[in-house]
Parts: C-alpha cells; sequence; structure tokens
C-alpha cells in the first residue's frame, strides 16, 4: 500500500525532530524567566527556593538564558517593578519565553493576584504586559488561585499550565514542587524515548499530587489544567487522556521537550518556518479521519520533508 512508506517517511522525520527539537528552541532564542511569590514563612521559603533552583538548573542544561524575581533582597518597592521592567525589556519575538511562576496566589472572587513581596501583580496587569509579544510563550502558573490566570493569558502560541482548574481552590499547591520534581524523575519519560516533554512532565506531577492527597488522606484541593488551543478553557491533565474535540489541549505541549542534543542551532528565521510547519503538522493530524489516505500521507510527507529541510537533514541518512 502507498501509505506504508508515506508513514515510514514521516515518522523518520519526526523522530529526527523531536531529536532536535530542544537546541533548535534552546540558546539565543529561548528564555525562561523566573518569579517567586512572597514565603510567608520558612518552610515555604525553603520548599520555593527549592523548586526556583530546579528551574534555574534545566535552563542551564538546555543552555536557555535565565533570570530569577523574588529570591533576592527586597526592594523598597516590593518585586513588581522588577517584573514588569523584567517583562517589557525581553524581547517580543524569538525562541520560546518560559514564564515560571512559584508559590502562593490569591482570589477575592473578582481579582485573582500573585502574592509577590509587596504590592502583587494581578491577571489583567499581566496579561497587558504580554499583549506585545509573538513569540511562543510556555507559562506555568504553579500557584494556589491560579486558574484566572489562565483565562486571562490564553491566547494563540501560549501553552499555559496551572495549579489550580479554578479561582476558589486557594490552598497552598503541591504541583508545583511535584512539576519540579519531574524534571529529574527517571519515570517521567512515559513514552520511554529518552526525550522529556512539557506534557509528559505534567501528567508525572499530576500522578504525584494525586499521590501525596492520597497518602495523607485528604480531599484533593487542587487540580492542575493544561490550555495550548488558545481557547481560554483549558482541560484538566487527568482528562486529557479521554479528552474530545476539534482541537484537543496537550498536543502542543507533547512536542515541547526539556533538555538538547547536540544538533546545530536554528537561526531566527528557522525558527519562525519550524512553528509554522509545526502548527501546520498538527491541524493536518487533526483532519486525518475526514481525509482520504493517501491525501493525508502526500500532505503529511509534504511537511515532514519541508520540516527536514528546516533542519538541514535533506540528504543525510540516505
Amino acid at each position: 500500500m502507498v501509505a506504508a512508506p508515506l508513514e515510514k517517511t514521516a515518522m523518520k522525520f519526526l523522530c529526527l525532530l523531536v531529536l532536535l527539537f530542544c537546541e533548535a528552541h534552546g540558546g539565543d532564542g529561548c528564555a525562561m524567566l523566573i518569579v517567586v511569590s512572597e514565603p510567608g514563612n520558612v518552610t515555604y521559603d525553603q520548599e520555593l527556593r527549592r523548586q526556583a533552583k530546579a528551574w534555574q538548573e534545566l535552563a542551564a542544561k538546555a543552555k536557555i538564558a535565565v533570570s530569577t524575581i523574588g529570591l533576592d533582597k527586597i526592594s523598597p518597592e516590593g518585586d513588581r517593578p522588577a517584573v514588569e521592567k523584567a517583562i517589557a525589556t525581553l524581547p517580543k519575538d524569538g525562541g520560546d519565553l518560559w514564564l515560571v511562576w512559584i508559590g502562593h496566589g490569591s482570589f477575592d472572587g473578582r481579582t485573582a493576584n500573585f502574592n509577590l513581596r509587596g504590592p502583587d501583580i494581578d491577571a489583567t496587569a499581566v496579561r497587558d504586559l504580554l499583549k506585545p509579544f509573538t513569540r511562543r510563550l510556555v507559562i506555568l502558573n504553579l500557584f494556589s488561585a491560579s486558574h484566572p490566570f489562565l483565562t486571562a493569558l490564553s491566547g494563540k502560541d501560549r501553552v499555559i499550565i496551572s495549579s489550580t482548574r479554578s479561582g476558589g481552590e486557594r490552598n497552598y499547591t503541591r504541583f508545583g514542587g511535584k512539576l519540579a520534581d519531574a524534571l529529574t524523575a527517571a519515570d517521567a519519560d512515559l513514552d520511554l524515548d529518552g526525550s522529556l516533554s512539557l506534557l509528559e512532565a505534567t501528567l508525572h506531577a499530576a500522578e504525584g499530587t494525586r499521590a501525596f492527597y492520597e497518602d495523607a488522606q485528604r480531599v484533593v484541593q487542587e487540580h492542575a489544567v493544561i490550555d495550548d488551543n488558545g481557547d481560554g478553557r483549558g482541560t484538566p491533565v487527568d482528562g486529557l487522556k479521554s479528552a474530545k474535540g476539534a482541537q484537543p489541549d496537550g498536543e502542543i505541549a507533547r512536542e515541547i521537550h526539556f533538555l538538547t542534543s547536540q544538533g546545530d542551532r536554528l537561526a531566527p528565521q528557522a525558527q519562525e518556518e519550524r512553528a509554522k510547519l509545526e502548527l501546520a503538522i498538527g491541524e493536518l493530524r487533526k483532519r486525518k479521519a475526514e481525509l482520504p489516505e493517501k491525501e493525508y500521507y502526500d500532505r503529511l510527507e509534504t511537511l515532514m520533508l519541508e520540516m527536514a529541510r528546516v533542519y538541514g537533514l535533506k540528504g543525510r541518512n540516505e
């Protein structure tokens, strides 16, 4: 049948894509901003610092430029001016920008806040700060009452993970700590392909969070949610496997891998081409059931060969 060799070709280039994905997104094209909240007490201070360190170490391994706010000596104005300045001065295009918010949040029924040292910052303010960005954003809201931030920040080319499914889940969340643990957990690589994706780490963290409450014989007080299709609703991480719809959440997070290979880095123009092709491949996969088999594989082969061209792989291993 025609489909078999085309499927083989597609999988060949998909595997190469996975191996080189992180390097293409790493280095000069990527950046990470870690913001740590007001700890509240010594125990939380130690835990939040531990989580921040895990992300700092990951960024170093992935060769991603990283800066952290909330751990150094506090200024008289608090941390909000530093957060606003840091976001405002980041390049608005280029490789992925990771925004990692760690710690405590609050919600009074109308306004959701991330609890900084000094004046807090609310979801609307963060939304406005991020409006100029055209680069892909990976936003990790690892704090209590964080779901309203997902709703406010959702959009095209944005992957958002929040520790809670509503603003009403106001207690300190364990999901952020479990996600930090997943970054180095041997069993977090669920498909055993030797590369940890953001989706795999998220699923591993959700399972660890659920186990925490079960071991403590406590009612689960937090439910992580992911949104990467831009609809602003999000999907509970626990329900990803059974989620249905034309554009299910988790598809983009599945393709984001943390650590680098030794491949050549892509230039900014090539990064833009790659991003467009990734979206086209994702859209095609969603239409597989409605397309004739030959047409589907013809289109997939064309896209994969184009992706190979972007990575400079055409002609290798042939």
